[in-house]
């Protein structure tokens, strides 16, 4: 089986992994769904770059686990926040490394259950085992989409970001930052995720995301504990599953996951000034 380059792909290789998998860019920079071509030549362009395209690699919870422990604590803190940065413009890639890195940090110490593993949503749905097409979250990472689900597909994300390091923001992002951060702190007490969601799409921060990239911004602002809620950011502690979804603001069929949904107006200063001094 071919191995996984740790990479983000990017140019021609990004190109031709979108057309196998489904997406294209549109004329505004964004991205949507497209047919994914089965045309053994276009799966062959792919794989010329190394990619293995459609493997799927089971991969049991315990391997996960101490996989992404042994990546996070590679990463330092303010290379994972700058990356973040970056990720509102020149790498956005850079949004989910800090939702993965703020879940994996205290994995080590964390409390364990019966099957040996933390409640940390390394749980199966069937079998014994995670099926997991890593060129497919590596695609969808550099496409800009960020998510604090499935935490099985954060561990392509840390293992690359060892390997390959992390995007510095640059002058742009940093605006972009300053923008956001104004924006945040402009909506008043009682404002709700969705809302500041559609602000945030109005002051046209980040123009070429849609709604779910700019919630996945939104979520790793909330898991580094910018956006204060009900539930403590990842980032300050180990949060287990059970009360994520105890903590799920309008149930399982909600767009918006905890810490985010729990989130009705405020910002932490001091993390911003954090983010504003990198």
């Amino acid at each position: 089986m071919k191995a996984l380059p740790r990479r983000i792909p990017a140019d021609a290789e990004l190109d031709a992994l979108m057309r196998v998998y489904g997406y294209r860019f549109t004329r505004t920079g964004g991205v949507a769904g497209a047919e994914a071509s089965t045309d053994p030549v276009h799966v062959a362009e792919a794989e010329r770059f190394g990619w293995p395209v459609r493997t799927v690699d089971r991969l049991a919870p315990i391997d996960i686990l101490d996989r992404s422990v042994a990546a996070a604590s590679m990463l330092d803190e303010d290379a994972v926040l700058g990356a973040f940065i970056a990720g509102l413009g020149s790498a956005r890639h850079g949004r989910q490394t800090v939702i993965s890195f703020a879940w994996a940090r205290y994995l080590a110490t964390a409390p364990v259950k019966d099957d040996g593993l933390p409640d940390c949503g390394l749980t199966p749905s069937r079998g014994d085992a995670f099926e997991l097409d890593g060129t497919e979250v590596l695609v969808r990472l550099a496409l800009g989409w960020a998510w604090n689900e499935q935490p099985q597909r954060y561990l392509p994300d840390l293992e690359t970001a060892v390997a390959a390091g992390l995007p510095s923001p640059t002058a742009d992002d940093r605006e972009r930052l300053r923008t956001l951060l104004d924006v945040i702190s402009a909506q008043p007490a009682g404002t709700r995720a969705g809302e500041l969601e559609k602000a945030m799409a109005r002051a046209k921060i980040v123009p070429e995301a849609d709604r779910y990239q700019r919630y996945g911004i939104l979520i790793g602002l909330a898991e580094y504990g910018l956006l204060p809620g009900t539930l403590d950011p990842a980032w300050d502690r180990f949060v287990s599953r059970s009360e994520f979804a105890a903590a799920w603001s309008g149930g399982p069929r909600s767009d918006i996951t905890p810490p985010l949904s729990g989130w009705r107006g405020g910002i932490d200063e001091g993390r911003a000034a954090r983010l504003r001094a990198l």
